[in-house]
């Protein structure tokens, strides 16, 4: 059972753990809901995440390639969102004998659309006008030979 998640059934490709970025443990609630049907919520528990995808433990069985929501909660009670919804597919899943099934989900990543930028306005170019400066006069004080410094005696 263990060695489904690093083994593939095509015996071409052997993956050991080779992730594109470590994942980061955590036990962070969710909301997790089909996404086609936004009013059907179920509850689970992000095992694991990194960027790519996650590792999220439920009650609930969800076929592989269904495309679901992902909502991180702030509390325990399921009411606080931490942040907007995710989008993620379910990559496999991993029934346990407890009644628990293991989802992971890739997180799809969407593209960003590039915007065509501006052509650049060559402004012409006007000479500033010269601030004056202050003048630096730098004053010494001088004292005739043999005269007193004044407050003293």
């Amino acid at each position: 059972m263990a060695d489904e998640m690093f083994f593939s059934s095509d015996s071409k490709s052997l993956r050991r753990g080779k992730r594109t970025a470590p994942r980061t443990e955590t036990c962070r609630p969710c909301l997790v809901w089909p996404e086609d049907a936004p009013d059907m919520h179920m509850r689970g528990v992000i095992l694991d995440m990194n960027a790519y995808g996650m590792l999220v433990r439920m009650l609930e069985s969800l076929p592989p390639g269904m495309r679901i929501e992902i909502q991180l909660m702030r509390d325990d009670e399921f009411r606080e969102p931490l942040a907007k919804p995710v989008t993620a597919m379910v990559v496999r899943n991993i029934v346990h004998n407890d009644g628990f099934v293991e989802h992971g989900v890739q997180v799809v990543q969407h593209r960003i659309r590039r915007q065509e930028s501006k052509p650049l306005r060559k402004t012409p170019w006007t000479p500033r006008p010269r601030r004056r400066e202050r003048s630096r006069m730098h004053t010494r004080h001088l004292r005739a030979t043999g005269s007193k410094p004044r407050g003293r005696e």
